[in-house]
């Protein structure tokens, strides 16, 4: 039977609050492909994923990509790299970030403009737009990015369900993409994606 190496490495990894310790010693060991973190409300899905894009630093452990340590440009992650985009239009967005990502797939970009139905708000800046086409078009950036890690958190918030079902589709194509890790955060797997890890984090007390 053939070894499947890990991709993403979380090794004895803690995290200290004031009020406690949320998942203390975690590991979790990762093949390329989509990766799911699943659990409740203040479960700490999100934290797993701020540990992930270097936001919030472990008290204990490490974290490898590859066998070394993750660098922020490895990294796609919505809350850092749309910091600060509020008056700016989504095209020009998206074209600073393929001159920032190597692995820029504009090809996959336009199919996921299509996919989102994103084309009427290409040249609107994001403060102009709702919501749900707030984050269509963060969700497209992400996959087309070709980041080595990206994360993705809670997908499906302010979508409708044909978005819903394209994201689906989305993710398991862009996680077919060789030594690529997508790392999911959300309270239940997505349906029809084929997810190559996942955990389950307790839910809060």
């Amino acid at each position: 039977m053939t070894r499947i190496e890990p991709a993403l490495v979380l090794e004895q990894i803690e995290v200290h609050w004031p009020h406690g310790t949320p998942f203390p010693a975690l590991d979790w060991r990762v093949p390329a492909g989509a990766a799911l973190v699943q659990g409740g409300p203040g479960s700490g899905k999100t934290t797993v994923l701020r540990l992930l894009a270097g936001a919030l630093p472990a008290a204990r452990g490490r974290i490898l990509l590859h066998g070394a340590p993750v660098q922020p440009a490895q990294v796609f992650w919505s809350e850092r790299d749309a910091a600060g985009c509020e008056k700016r239009l989504v095209r020009d967005w998206w074209r600073a970030l393929a001159a920032r990502y190597p692995a820029w797939d504009a090809a996959a970009l336009a199919r996921h403009v299509d996919g989102f139905a994103l084309a009427p708000h290409q040249e609107k800046a994001f403060f102009m737009l709702s919501t749900g086409t707030r984050r269509k078009a963060w969700l497209a950036a992400a996959l087309a990015s070709g980041a080595p890690l990206t994360l993705i958190d809670e997908p499906l918030a302010g979508l409708d369900l044909a978005s819903a079902r394209y994201l689906a589709a989305a993710i398991a194509e862009a996680a077919q993409q060789p030594n690529r890790v997508i790392v999911v955060a959300h309270d239940a797997p997505l349906a029809d994606v084929p997810w190559a890890a996942e955990l389950a984090l307790p839910d809060a007390a």
